[in-house]
This record gives C-alpha cells, structure tokens and sequence, in this order.
C-alpha cells in the first residue's frame, strides 16, 4: 500500500476577500456624501475676520470722573450736579470737548438699571469714550 503525503493539504490561501473592504469603503463615501453639505464654509456661519472687526481706538483726549452715591447723588469731576442737570450738562462738555472720556463709578448696591440709565444720558450726549467701574462706601 502507497502511503500519501499531507503536503497537498498545506497548502497556502493566496485570496483575500475583499468584501469587508467594499463594504468599509461604501459606508466612508456615504458618511462623506452627508457630511459635505455641513462641511461647506457659509459666510454668515464664520467669526468675523480681524480686519473687519478691527477700528481705530484712540485714548480720550480727557478723562472725567462722573460718580453715583448709594444715595443717588451724581458728582461730575468732584462737582455735585442735579439728577435733572446731568443730561444737558454732559451735552454741554461733549459739544465743547470732542475725544471727551468719562470714568462712570456707581455705587455697588445700586442696580443696574440705574447704571443703563446712566449710560444711555452720555449715549444721547454723544459721548463714546466710557469705563465703567463700582466702588463701596469710603471709610
């Protein structure tokens, strides 16, 4: 009797499937496809460029000093002024003083609806230039 080799059966797989590969292959095109539309740069979707945000800024020529007291009082430069006197005197200083900067300091327990108030009389006096900043009661 013939003894037969196992040699025949060892021998090696040179094909590769490529079905996983086709198929990894379609479901990348599909994420692309849907991924595109959202992927296109929309003009109104993107920060502004530093260009166009970009002004001029120029430190005031002078700087004013308007305070608010806890109990409402205005000082305009160390100088007491009527609640009803704020509007058409800082007018007055924004009209003979252009580049005119104001420093509001409010008191911290006052609201802020006072301190909009405020600010919304130096907007109408055409004053551009403001800081704002809170104090406490001086000892």
């Amino acid at each position: 009797m013939k003894r037969h080799s196992n040699r025949h059966q060892l021998r090696l797989i040179t094909e590769i499937s490529i079905t996983p590969l086709l198929d990894l292959v379609l479901i990348l095109l599909f994420v692309f496809l849907l991924a595109a539309p959202l992927l296109k740069a929309d003009k109104s979707m993107l920060p502004p460029t530093p260009q166009a945000v970009a002004k001029v800024v120029t430190a005031p020529a002078e700087t004013l000093t308007l305070v608010m007291n806890h109990d409402q009082s205005v000082t305009l430069n160390a100088a007491m002024l009527a609640r009803a006197d704020l509007p058409a005197s800082l007018m007055q200083l924004a009209a003979s003083r252009p580049g005119l900067g104001i420093q509001v300091r409010i008191h911290r327990d006052l609201s802020v609806q006072q301190l909009v108030e405020i600010m919304q009389i130096l907007e109408t006096a055409g004053i551009q230039k403001t800081a704002v900043t809170t104090h406490a009661d001086e000892p």
